[in-house]
């Protein structure tokens, strides 16, 4: 019996879901997904209030997980339990650009819940004995991460191109959160937390009943004028740091440098070039450090998107006394990429990859809204989806070489070694 391989499946049609748009009382854009069959609601509520905005380091973060430590009319006690007592899971995150807050809840407490929702971002008080006990768990987990290498790269590399100033390379201290002030807190919520800052976005059974819902709570909330983004210059520094740390068991490896944002018209195809070279596990980094050489446990590479810039970044652990040889081979297969054009079967490969990935962002209607939420971010109109397949799509050989030699020559890059 002869056994045919199978043929590559043509990618199937794909179209982006199409959202439903609406303006609150008070001008929040609100986006949402509706399925009238879901129970589960999901409602996340996006502010312009990432650390790129914070008068000084560690306030951004602050804000966002005391905001559910107590309004003047209900105690962190009786916000949890309420949001408990409605099944209800509360998840919040700041990051360089946004802060985040994720709610799910059952479609029957929306009223409840949005209430809630409306008091913390009216009236949190940020009372000082949870900003002590947020300040001591703060410390304590940065403690821990500056004890390991992968961290402090990290950190290094951010450092060193975008310069130690700015709101994209610093990182936190520990003197940056001891020094952290209920004011610095309070200033940055009343600062921040407001219509003018806001975006809405849902998945769920949004009927007319939410929608009043919405606008009888959230749609209250007052506005002033929206944040606006500067451009702040990036001030990279030297290109090679080498840190010791005498205990290490091993030794960090951060090799990459400033690239764009996803506005960037090369971003969708110099993603293909990425994902050959790091971001999946048949990649060439993987393929030749791992599982050839057995010079590290796992390699990737990346590409990171902020609202201002973006970067480039490889990054492994590897044994203290193969450091070289690793480093070596990352440059070899990075020069490699800009010298000989990618096989037919080597690009059908990871484009079938990253459509099946593709596929799986898209796979049920939370996944799709955090999609919706990234194409909003940049305001990218709803096609940009079905455009970046077609890129993805049609991402060939020497379209991707030049790429390579454009963005991602070895000499441009910066390389930080800690451990």
């Amino acid at each position: 019996m002869t056994h045919h391989k199978p043929k590559p499946q043509p990618f199937a049609e794909f179209n982006s879901p199409i959202p439903k748009r609406l303006t609150l009382k008070n001008g929040i854009s609100f986006i949402g997904l509706h399925d009238p069959n879901l129970k589960l609601f999901r409602l996340d509520i996006r502010l312009m209030a990432g650390s790129y905005f914070q008068p000084k380091p560690a306030i951004a973060a602050a804000a966002v997980k005391l905001i559910t430590e107590g309004t003047s009319r209900l105690s962190a006690e009786e916000i949890a339990e309420q949001l408990d007592y409605f099944g209800s899971y509360f998840e919040v995150s700041a990051d360089r650009d946004f802060s985040s807050f994720s709610v799910y809840f059952p479609k029957n407490a929306a009223a409840e819940i949005l209430h809630i929702l409306r008091q913390l971002f009216e009236d949190a008080m940020f009372p000082q004995e949870k900003i002590s006990i947020y300040k001591n768990n703060s410390k304590k987990n940065l403690a821990i991460s500056l004890e390991k290498t992968s961290y402090l790269a990290y950190t290094h590399f951010i450092e060193n191109i975008f310069g130690k100033k700015h709101p994209y390379g610093f990182s936190a201290s520990l003197p940056d959160i001891e020094t952290l002030e209920r004011e610095d807190i309070a200033d940055f919520y009343q600062t921040h937390f407001h219509a003018g800052n806001i975006r809405v976005f849902a998945a769920g059974n949004i009927d007319a009943d939410f929608e009043k819902q919405l606008n009888d709570t959230i749609g209250q909330l007052h506005g002033k004028q929206a944040n606006s983004t500067t451009f702040i210059p990036p001030q990279p520094q030297s290109n090679r740091l080498y840190v010791e740390r005498e205990n290490a068991l091993q030794s960090s490896i951060c090799i990459g440098k400033k690239l764009f944002d996803r506005t960037h018209k090369d971003w969708e195809q110099t993603s293909v070039l990425n994902t050959v070279l790091g971001a999946y596990f048949g990649s060439r980094l993987m393929t030749n450090i791992r599982e050839e050489k057995g010079l590290a446990y796992g390699i990737h590479s990346r590409m990171t998107s902020f609202l201002q810039d973006g970067m480039f970044l490889i990054s492994a652990d590897v044994n203290k006394n193969q450091v070289q040889q690793a480093a070596d081979e990352i440059y070899k297969e990075l020069r490699l990429l800009t010298q000989t054009e990618i096989t037919q079967k080597e690009l059908s490969l990871v484009k079938n990859y990253l459509y099946g990935t593709f596929l799986r962002n898209f796979d049920g209607i939370f996944s799709q809204i955090d999609r919706i939420i990234i194409s909003d971010d940049h305001h990218f109109a709803d096609a940009y989806w079905e455009n970046r397949l077609n890129l993805y799509k049609s991402a060939d050989a020497p379209a991707l070489l030049a790429l390579a030699n454009t963005h991602l020559q070895a000499e441009d890059m910066s390389e930080i070694i800690v451990g």
